[in-house]
Order: C-alpha cells, then structure tokens, then sequence
C-alpha cells in the first residue's frame, strides 16, 4: 500500500464541486464525497490503475459515473492527488 496524499488544490477542487452540487442535489453532492473517498483507498492498493495522460507520468481515475476524475502523480514513495476535475471541463489546460 502506498500513502495518498491530496494537495490543496484538490482539496478545494473537491469540496467545492461538492458545495455546488449540494445546491442542485444532495445526493449526487454526497456521491462524489464518497467516491473521492474510494477512490483513495484503491489507489493506494493499485496505484498504477489510472490512465496517463502525459509523458510526465500524470495519471486520471475517474470517479465511478460520475463526471469528475482525480489527477494524480505517483512516485515510488507516494501518490499524489493534484486535482479533482470535471471531465466536461478545460481540464487540459491545468497540465
């Protein structure tokens, strides 16, 4: 098992994709958290499971259904989680 750390930036990706969609759906809020939550735990398990998606070694594991994926980086020590996106957004341009 490898230890997951999340940035800041991922943190206040997550809690404020969660926040907007608390005003719309408490449900679909509460379903991100817990699969952010998950997807966590098997990363930490399977490290190598998300896709690359740039020669620096950046990977995506999208988070079940749902429109949102985490972008991570790993190292032999830890993996890092950078940022949690939603895939109908720009996110290429936070490479």
């Amino acid at each position: 098992m490898i230890k997951v750390q999340w940035s800041q930036a991922a943190n206040d990706d997550l809690l404020n994709n969660a926040d907007s969609l608390f005003l719309v759906d408490f449900d679909l809020a509460d379903q991100l958290l817990t699969a952010a939550d998950r997807a966590s735990d098997f990363l930490a398990l399977t490290p190598h499971a998300g896709s690359l998606v740039d020669a620096t070694g950046l990977r995506k594991w999208r988070l079940g259904q749902l429109p949102f994926a985490l972008l991570y980086s790993l190292n032999a020590e830890r993996l890092v989680v950078l940022r949690v996106i939603h895939l109908r957004s720009d996110w290429q341009t936070l490479l």
